[in-house]
């Protein structure tokens, strides 16, 4: 089984079609189906059903997929150990992150990251939770950042920080009557000021004939949303679905509806205008966030001087190196 070989397989598996698999590889689509054809007359076995669409894996070409991966995965281990020898002059990073944590909480870390070394390739895969877990154990990824449960008979978890989540209401909502005296903004959150720890949070049951934003069903902090409510005794009225926590954060501002917002994308987001915000007394409004990476799987050296300088930067009280 050849680099090639394995590369060209493992891109059309993913790709379930040749010609995006060859726009992936740089190649034509008839030299990309002549390869594969090539390599099923040589393994004397039809690895793809094509009579399918999207094309499919055949037995034999998922006992191919399993076992190409686990090459893959050690050549990698192999490369890193390598590149741990040469004292951080040269190696690869691949860090999994949601969307909106790459963009609020890694910018700082990986910039002082490659200021420290120039020669390691960073990697960023921006993915939801479950899909960096999928990475993780595949080896496309080195650790990953999230929250919630984890499985650890499978993977390791460092804690980082401590993320709050907020209820976010349009300034202009009606819902607002009233309720001031369980307010807080997004200054008493960014400098956790006396206020934010005085404001007693909010019964949500107050807010049962809003309209909610929701991320989408595969991402965690749908489940989490939706347990909120019906803690407080109702089923939310979801107007809206988003990926991504930023489009929520707008739409709430907006006033199209209420959503929840973690304290992270507050303080680093670089938003001039917020909404208003609301304590949550909820268990679950309090998470831990980590840091994990697959156990039982050599972790570079890279990889663990990473995680030490984002830990550094925590322990400063900020994702900002000091200068």
């Amino acid at each position: 089984m050849t680099s090639q070989q394995i590369e060209y397989v493992l891109t059309l598996a993913e790709e379930k079609s040749f010609s995006r698999a060859a726009q992936r590889l740089y190649v034509t689509q008839p030299s990309l189906s002549q390869f594969i054809k090539n390599l099923e007359n040589e393994l004397h076995t039809q690895i793809f059903d094509r009579s399918t669409s999207p094309i499919r894996l055949t037995p034999a070409g998922e006992a191919f997929v399993s076992a190409a991966r686990k090459i893959r995965a050690i050549e990698k281990e192999l490369n890193q150990q390598i590149a741990d020898l040469t004292n951080l002059k040269t190696g690869d990073l691949r860090i999994g992150t949601s969307p909106f944590r790459a963009s609020c909480l890694l910018a700082k870390s990986i910039a002082k990251f490659h200021e420290l070394y120039p020669g390691v390739t960073i990697h960023i895969f921006e993915e939801v939770t479950h899909k960096l877990e999928e990475a993780a154990m595949e080896g496309k990824i080195d650790l990953y950042m999230g929250t919630g449960a984890i499985d650890e008979s499978l993977f390791h978890a460092e804690d980082l920080a401590i993320e709050q989540l907020y209820l976010a209401v349009s300034p202009n909502s009606p819902l607002n009557s009233g309720m001031e005296a369980f307010q807080v903004t997004d200054r008493d959150i960014k400098l956790d000021t006396a206020k934010l720890n005085k404001t007693p949070a909010v019964d949500l049951s107050a807010f049962q004939s809003a309209q909610f934003i929701f991320l989408r069903q595969n991402q965690k902090l749908y489940s989490t949303a939706t347990e909120f409510c019906l803690s407080a005794g109702f089923n939310p009225i979801i107007i809206l679905f988003s990926e991504r926590l930023e489009t929520a954060f707008s739409w709430a501002l907006e006033g199209i509806g209420c959503t929840f917002i973690p304290d992270f994308l507050v303080k680093f987001g670089n938003y001039e205008k917020h909404p208003i915000y609301y304590k949550l007394s909820h268990p679950k409004a309090t998470r831990s966030l980590y840091i994990a990476y697959r156990k039982n799987r050599y972790l570079s050296r890279v990889a663990i001087e990473y995680i030490a300088l984002l830990k550094q930067l925590i322990g400063y009280g900020t994702w900002f190196y000091p200068q």
